[in-house]
């Protein structure tokens, strides 16, 4: 279900294939920003997303995964205890009806989603060219706020949140650097 306070939702998007440290950054910026009673979005995928779900529900927050399929298919098949879990702590979301499979296309259009019910995205590790950056690009044309998280120099997983910064996304050291753009939606 729903509720009215989703609208203080901020998205949580990454790498399918995060280091420790950006699984780490992944839980300690989600719990801070649980904690200030923000609802966190993302997509079901591997890594940084699975983890923003749950380092949500292991603090008691609530979360919102968005779909690039019917809600009858749970991909991937092992985040299928991960969906359940979600579901009693927030929502799955898809614009796709039951029974249609999943394309190549269509995580496109769930980053949309994603970016445009989110009041700002977080972007924690990523590749040049990677669906994170596109959420990321889609949040900015919304007029959204996109944050990035900086990585190792170097690391291949860095390059996105490394770009984005230098054209303009918020770096990201701490949940306190998010929440001074969101002054007008604290507890």
């Amino acid at each position: 279900n729903l509720k009215p306070e989703d609208r203080r939702a901020i998205a949580v998007v990454g790498t399918r294939k995060p280091n420790m440290y950006g699984r780490q950054v992944t839980r300690d910026l989600v719990t801070g920003l649980v904690k200030e009673g923000f609802t966190i979005v993302s997509g079901l995928a591997r890594g940084i997303d699975g983890e923003a779900h749950l380092a949500a529900i292991k603090a008691g927050g609530r979360t919102i995964a968005v779909l690039a399929h019917g809600l009858d298919l749970i991909y991937p098949p092992e985040h299928r205890w991960l969906a359940a879990e979600v579901v009693k702590f927030g929502a799955l979301v898809s614009e796709f009806s039951d029974g249609v499979k999943i394309e190549k296309y269509q995580f496109v259009r769930r980053n949309r989603i994603i970016a445009g019910m989110s009041l700002g995205v977080v972007v924690i590790e990523g590749q040049s060219r990677s669906g994170t950056k596109i959420t990321a690009r889609l949040a900015g044309e919304y007029g959204r706020e996109v944050f990035a998280v900086p990585g190792q120099v170097g690391n291949v997983m860095s390059q996105a949140p490394a770009e984005l910064i230098q054209t303009g996304a918020k770096l990201v050291t701490s949940v306190q650097d998010i929440l001074d753009e969101f002054s007008e939606y604290k507890k």
